[in-house]
């Protein structure tokens, strides 16, 4: 087995892997290796370039072939950075991502270069609150941010902003002597653009950040009213076996858990409104079905944002 301080390595189905994100790593978020038969296709590439580095190791450990294609579902950088590890393979995404990775990445390399003093600093203070007595789930995620900013520190003066060489606006089918899989883009939802990648002949696809598991997925960036159709979407697919953005891997009835969430915290919001609150969510409590999820912050940060956009 490989073994990476960024992911594990999990077995779905023959010839596909899932590379999990570890809390600890510079992965951040999943991505997937996928063998064609005559060569192989990775989906999205972390968030870091020391995480994309053993990614390519992953590949060619596993599969002793050809890389050909990469696909990079959504513009965010988590699952992005990781490109320039693969800048002599071609990069797939939708143009509207391609136009966000342009409008987005580079501005974020230069501000995160200018910051890179404060890091330290921002580390110092989030080992200081480790030594509080807090919850298991915020100690995971103070660990989490940790990790992340020593990944972060790590990569920034190496990092080479990657962009997709193809782009495709609704669907791209690609051929290989072992499987056929298609690119699908299901429009807004957690981003302006978010594309997934279906394997018909496995049963499987890979949904980038329209699923989360046992994480609070940001809205902050995208659609609640049209992720929800993209969920739908997926649904009608014949497909059982799920590979989230973040989180496990799971099946085709954990669609219905983050439509849930998402009609959740719609509800939520618009009763700020009426409640004529001022948009302050810091009383609201976390649902029971999401509390031992990871990044509660993003809940809050998902209703501020509704809450917001609705009173406008």
């Amino acid at each position: 087995m490989f073994l990476s301080r960024h992911f594990n390595c999990v077995p779905l189905v023959e010839g596909i892997y899932c590379l999990e994100a570890k809390e600890q790593g510079g992965a951040m978020s999943n991505a997937g290796l996928i063998d064609m038969g005559d060569y192989t296709l990775i989906f999205d590439t972390f968030n870091t370039p020391q995480a994309g580095k053993d990614l390519r190791d992953a590949a060619l450990y596993y599969f002793n072939k050809p890389i050909r294609y990469i696909v990079n579902s959504h513009w965010h950088g988590d699952h992005v950075r990781g490109n320039q590890f693969f800048s002599d393979e071609v990069i797939i995404s939708s143009s509207r991502t391609r136009e966000l990775m342009i409008k987005t990445q580079p501005d974020w390399l230069a501000r995160m270069k200018k910051l890179l003093p404060n890091l330290e600093e921002d580390l110092t203070k989030l080992n200081t609150s480790l030594e509080l007595k807090l919850n298991d789930s915020k100690q995971r995620e103070l660990l989490s941010q940790i990790g992340y900013l020593q990944e972060i520190k790590e990569s920034i003066l190496t990092l080479e902003v990657t962009l997709p060489q193809l782009t495709y606006d609704r669907k791209m089918t690609i051929h290989g002597s072992a499987r056929t899989v298609e690119l699908l883009s299901v429009g807004t939802a957690h981003t302006e653009c978010d594309s997934i990648l279906f394997s018909p002949s496995d049963s499987l696809a890979f949904v980038g950040d329209i699923v989360a598991v046992d994480n609070h997925p940001l809205v902050v960036d995208g659609n609640p009213l049209s992720w929800l159709e993209a969920l739908t979407y997926v649904e009608r697919l014949d497909v059982n076996i799920i590979v989230p953005g973040h989180g496990p891997v799971t099946q085709k009835h954990y669609l219905q858990q983050i439509k849930r969430y998402i009609n959740d915290i719609i509800h939520i919001s618009e009763s700020l409104i009426r409640e004529d609150m001022n948009v302050d969510v810091n009383h609201i409590e976390i649902p029971e079905p999401y509390l031992g999820w990871n990044y509660g912050s993003i809940f809050y940060r998902n209703l501020e944002f509704l809450a917001k956009a609705a009173s406008n």
